[in-house]
């Protein structure tokens, strides 16, 4: 997260530091677009700090406390990858494409997959139904494990099984370390363009590539 905090630190030095990008964001035409730039850059650097500042101290060892603690790094990483996705769009003009962000995606999954909801409807109906159930000594950074239910196909239906239970392990550290790769080169993209956007500092003149 380190080096997603100082790429935030990077775009709010260029911003205030360049004539033409406070031009064009403080036009009122552009009111939306900045009112969004100005909330992302915040939440970004909220989420970042506090999710840099837990992965060094880790969980609790009190499984209660570490419980509330899991839920708010999940809920934090999606706070913070909506931060990007929308200062994307404020300064770019356009929407983020995540279909190819395949850690940045798994993230999101795995938080609802935690959360226990009926998997059905992101499923294709020939699968089972799945439900997940994670409790309170779940691991830590290096692996979260949880309970996962899948309904009985209609050929066990015989032998009347209820379903089968597993214990999948995810490396949750590895995997936001995957992530944090992904969004690194989106928030240095975005930063490239303000660069190549609004180049002249004195004159102020600048084109908006949208």
């Amino acid at each position: 997260m380190e080096k997603i905090g100082e790429l935030q630190e990077d775009i709010y030095n260029f911003f205030h530091g360049n004539e033409a990008c406070k031009n064009f964001f403080y036009d009122a035409a552009q009111e939306e677009r900045y009112a969004a730039y100005y909330t992302s850059m915040y939440l970004l650097q909220d989420t970042t700090e506090s999710l840099f500042v837990h992965r060094k101290k880790g969980f609790s060892d009190d499984a209660h406390q570490a419980y509330i603690e899991f839920w708010g790094v999940m809920q934090a990483i999606i706070i913070q990858q909506d931060s990007i996705y929308e200062l994307h769009k404020a300064v770019k003009g356009n929407k983020l494409k995540t279909k190819s962000l395949t850690s940045w995606r798994k993230l999101r999954f795995f938080r609802n997959t935690c959360a226990g909801h009926p998997a059905k409807r992101d499923r294709p109906s020939s699968k089972p139904l799945v439900r997940t159930f994670m409790g309170r000594n779940f691991g830590g950074y290096s692996s979260i494990t949880y309970e996962k239910w899948e309904e009985s196909k209609p050929k066990d239906l015989s032998s009347l099984r209820l379903g089968s239970v597993s214990h999948p392990r995810v490396a949750l550290g590895d995997l936001i370390d995957a992530y944090e790769k992904e969004a690194v080169n989106i928030i240095e993209n975005i930063l490239k363009f303000m660069k190549r956007t609004w180049p002249d500092i004195e004159s102020g003149n600048f084109q908006a590539d949208t």
